[in-house]
């Protein structure tokens, strides 16, 4: 299981900034989908 995400301050268009901190929200929902139980895996 994984999370892909593009984290950058400028896309191809120089203007949209997708980074993981770009809002307090986004930072808010960035941490909670990734405390998601679902990526607790057993490695081994």
């Amino acid at each position: 299981k994984a999370i892909v995400h593009f984290d950058t301050k400028k896309d191809d268009q120089g203007d949209r900034d997708i980074s993981i901190d770009s809002t307090k929200n986004s930072l808010a929902s960035f941490k909670k989908l990734a405390a998601n139980p679902i990526f607790n895996v057993k490695l081994g």
